[in-house]
């Protein structure tokens, strides 16, 4: 790899080698042939980088860094401005410089796309967008771009990307054991927490209560569960004496997942089994008589449930990495020449 640094134009000698090296080199504009030195010396202010036989222009990366540009002007200005303006300049420059590796990998390995497959992705944007062929239209003409540069842009991208496919996608390999270590070393993350169905009797005491009203609430709280002792109904009774919302329901409080509830009220039913009833249980809201309606423990779901999402997981971290890896290969057999960074 060969990264050549910007040098003043007045250096005439340096100048006339470069034009001579990259018009024999035929790499002015996207396959153009050898042009004259008077041409190619008024494009070379344009250039950002080569990329073996193919050029990226400052105004391509200026149009990719145009909205983050924007941002910083309206942050910053004066030197700042400049320095964060260069920085920019130079960190959208790597990717296009990426692009341009893969796009011609893709060519090299005889991939193609039709205009069925432009015409497919033009239609997808238009309809989740919800917008027509004239309002695209006007929002490409509104950002500076013609239908057709689009229309490019898009055939780009999609060689792009099915390039990343044929050489990197396509030759993940996920083995089975990999998927079970993987379920093993996470099984906590597929936990499915237990669930309890509780009724509440409710005997108001705030946490702020007189010692009277505390002894009070208390009093009658006890006096209740007793009757239900003796054979009383718990829905009866709570329509009857419960302080809280519940208590037209029967005291039917619904359904909880371990760590819902108030922790004493969960301490309590965690140690009833249905049907069973705890005795007066102190919150920061009063005195409870606790019934648990149902119980269902915590479980693990099965391996086989979940092990296509963690295939899927696994799959875009091996991804990542081996994509990490093969653009760097493509970038070390790659010829590039950077002649301005901003």
């Amino acid at each position: 790899m060969v990264f050549a640094p910007h040098r003043p134009r007045h250096q005439p000698g340096y100048m006339w080698a470069l034009v001579a090296f990259l018009s024999l080199a035929g790499l002015w504009g996207w396959h153009r042939s050898a042009q004259s030195v008077a041409e190619a010396a008024q494009l070379l202010d344009g250039i950002a980088a080569v990329v073996n036989d193919e050029i990226i222009t400052i105004g391509e990366v200026h149009d990719a860094m145009a909205i983050e540009l924007e941002k910083l002007r309206l942050q910053h200005s004066g030197l700042t401005l400049q320095e964060k303006t260069q920085a920019l300049f130079r960190r959208m420059l790597q990717p296009l410089i990426d692009v341009h590796l893969q796009f011609e990998r893709g060519r090299k390995l005889g991939l193609r796309v039709d205009e069925e497959d432009v015409a497919y992705h033009m239609n997808k944007l238009k309809e989740q967008n919800g917008i027509s062929d004239e309002q695209l239209q006007q929002i490409l003409h509104n950002q500076g771009l013609t239908l057709e540069r689009y229309q490019e842009q898009i055939r780009r991208e999609v060689l792009v990307r099915k390039t990343v496919n044929v050489e990197v996608r396509s030759r993940l390999v996920i083995l089975d054991t990999e998927l079970q270590e993987a379920y093993r070393e996470q099984k906590e993350r597929y936990r499915v927490a237990g669930r309890l169905t509780v009724s509440h009797i409710l005997f108001l005491a705030s946490s702020h209560a007189s010692a009277q009203q505390e002894a009070s609430a208390k009093q009658k709280a006890e006096a209740v569960l007793q009757q239900i002792r003796r054979g009383g109904d718990f829905a009866e009774l709570a329509r009857q004496y419960s302080e809280g919302p519940s208590a037209e329901h029967g005291g039917l409080l619904g359904t909880f997942r371990t760590g819902e509830l108030l922790p004493a009220i969960e301490e309590a039913a965690a140690a009833l089994q249905p049907g069973e009833i705890s005795d007066v249980v102190r919150t920061q809201v009063g005195w409870h008589i606790v019934r648990v309606e149902d119980k269902k423990a915590g479980a693990y779901r099965p391996f086989e449930e979940v092990k296509e999402a963690i295939k899927a997981e696994l799959s875009r971290a091996k991804m990542g990495e081996k994509y990490r890896q093969w653009l760097e290969s493509l970038r070390q057999r790659a010829y590039i020449t950077i002649l301005y960074e901003g």
